[in-house]
């Protein structure tokens, strides 16, 4: 199938996704009432559309996009196909913060618990980024931001051992992720700092091209190492800290986009790679959150990383096993 019947088949898929979340859902709706929204008072309808299902669909959209790309530009810059946007600790870091406000109960609300990721993934990224400035080679900067990981889920975990249980169970509920917290307002702000990010790294598509040749042919052929690691360190530690603020610890789609987006394209060229990242992002996003209202499947649904975690990790596995075959 050729790279534009992809792009155009993954647009018309998001948009279908996305008219279904506004259409279906527990609550039925009167659509004549959504109009009432522009007025002073707003009906049952208007309010649902307006601040539950809009939101969450754009929220999802945000978050499969900005995640599945700096999922791709993290595989790039390490010339690993485990990396993802977690790699840095900056995806810890907002849980370490938010495991301080819930588990010792300094607050525990949606807006405290954002704050707090928000704040969190900021220290663990100036904490990377002093770090990037100081180590040279890619193996030192990624081996620390998996020590990163380590320590502070370590120091999470005994956080959740001297909690309360009440407390306990709200982190445990806020470790679940999900896409239905978001308002206009963040859905809005995130997706606009997803577009501007998924354009910078279009911007960089040719050094990123050169980079996958190995770090002396980049270098020879002109490309500025330190000026595109603090770049992409910038960028994965915005993106992945604004959605794990709105969302909590979204899992998988960093890194089990790309490796699908590879597998549906022969093109290896980021020019090409970045565009569809976003979108089979966004598609996959949607995707998973269907399973997360399970409207007309289960009484319910799942929480959202579970759902993502069983389709991202057999899709990873299906990939490893055709590049295997592939090289046999």
């Amino acid at each position: 199938m050729k790279y534009s019947q992809i792009l155009w088949l993954a647009i018309g898929a998001i948009l279908i996704l996305s008219i279904s979340h506004l259409l279906w859902g527990s609550t039925n709706l009167e659509w004549g009432g959504i109009a009432s929204w522009f007025s002073s008072s707003p009906e049952l309808s208007a309010t649902v559309f307006f601040e539950v299902r809009l939101p969450r669909v754009l929220m999802a959209i945000a978050a499969g996009s900005g995640l599945g790309i700096s999922g791709l530009m993290m595989q790039t810059w390490f010339h690993n196909p485990l990396a993802g946007p977690s790699v840095l600790g900056v995806t810890s870091g907002a849980g370490m913060a938010v495991a301080i406000v819930v588990l010792t109960g300094m607050g525990g609300g949606w807006l405290a618990n954002a704050m707090a990721a928000s704040v969190g993934s900021w220290l663990a990224l100036v904490l990377v980024w002093v770090v990037s400035t100081r180590f040279r080679g890619l193996a030192s900067l990624l081996i620390f931001g998996l020590m990163l990981n380590y320590v502070l889920g370590a120091l999470v975990t005994v956080l959740q051992a001297e909690a309360r249980e009440k407390a306990l169970q709200q982190f445990v509920f806020w470790g679940m992720g999900t896409f239905g917290q978001a308002t206009l307002f963040t859905a809005g702000i995130v997706l606009l700092l997803v577009l501007f990010s998924t354009l910078l790294a279009f911007n960089w598509h040719r050094d990123l091209d050169k980079w996958t040749m190995g770090e002396i042919t980049a270098r020879s052929m002109g490309v500025d190492e330190s000026r595109l690691r603090q770049g992409l360190i910038l960028m994965t530690g915005l993106l992945a800290g604004s959605i794990t603020a709105v969302c909590g610890p979204v899992a998988f789609l960093g890194l089990a986009t790309p490796h699908l987006v590879k597998l549906l394209t022969v093109h290896r060229s980021h020019k090409r790679l970045i565009p569809l990242t976003a979108f089979v992002g966004a598609l996959l996003a949607l995707l998973a959150d269907w399973g997360v209202k399970g409207v007309g499947v289960f009484d319910g649904g799942w929480p959202l990383n579970a759902v993502l975690s069983l389709l991202g990790a057999p899709m990873v596995v299906w990939v490893l096993v055709q590049r295997n075959f592939a090289h046999s």
